[in-house]
């Protein structure tokens, strides 16, 4: 069974301009603790917080939050003021780092290195006693992480399809999204998170059934 928790996707210039969460326990967005103002107790403040990080593609429970939008992303916030979830932030330039680097070092043990950048070293995944995160990087520099299970091994026919089908289809395609190449644009193409959300709770339960 494919136990699918996180995605994050990076764009050329290393922004996260697109994560959501599926089996997450504690996460920056939806923990009050993660570092955001507080306005009041009990469950009311549990949905501004929510509203306040990210957001939900609908009142449809079953469809996780989304991070970042064009009101919290740090190139798009009209002010310093306009919320912002530093928590999250953080997690994104941590997971970043930590696959920029482990790519990095595999280019060099390979004798791949060059001044390209990109991943001719190959690097796939990594695991801990945790997790197990799987990367892939489209020609263009747009970088897909997933987080999963360890029990799961190669994601890339997975990640491979949510770059060929899900995103370039919704969002490269898309004549709405302004694909600038000087500037980070945050993916708030409902398209794009519906059907990314129902391909991976449909991997996860086809693993499951067979």
């Amino acid at each position: 069974m494919v136990v699918v928790y996180t995605i994050y996707i990076f764009d050329r210039h290393c922004e996260c301009i697109f994560y959501t969460e599926w089996n997450r326990g504690r996460s920056p967005l939806s923990d009050d603790s993660a570092g955001r103002p507080k306005s009041g107790k009990g469950p009311a403040n549990t949905a501004h917080a929510i509203d306040r990080a990210g957001t939900h593609l609908s009142g449809d429970a079953q469809r996780p939050v989304v991070w970042p939008t064009s009101a919290t992303s740090t190139a798009h916030r009209v002010s310093p003021e306009s919320p912002r979830n530093t928590a999250m932030e953080e997690e994104a330039k941590l997971v970043y780092g930590v696959v920029f680097s482990t790519r990095n070092i595999i280019n060099k043990l390979n004798a791949k290195d060059g001044p390209q950048g990109g991943n001719p070293g190959g690097f796939m995944s990594f695991a801990t006693n945790t997790y197990r995160l799987h990367y892939f990087e489209a020609p263009t520099g747009v970088k897909f992480i997933i987080t999963t299970d360890v029990s799961t091994t190669s994601m890339q026919p997975v990640l491979e399809m949510i770059y060929r089908n899900i995103y370039v289809e919704y969002v490269v395609k898309n004549p709405l999204f302004n694909i600038d190449p000087h500037v980070s644009t945050p993916i708030e193409n409902d398209y794009f998170r519906a059907v990314l959300n129902n391909y991976i709770r449909e991997i996860s339960s086809n693993t499951a059934a067979s």
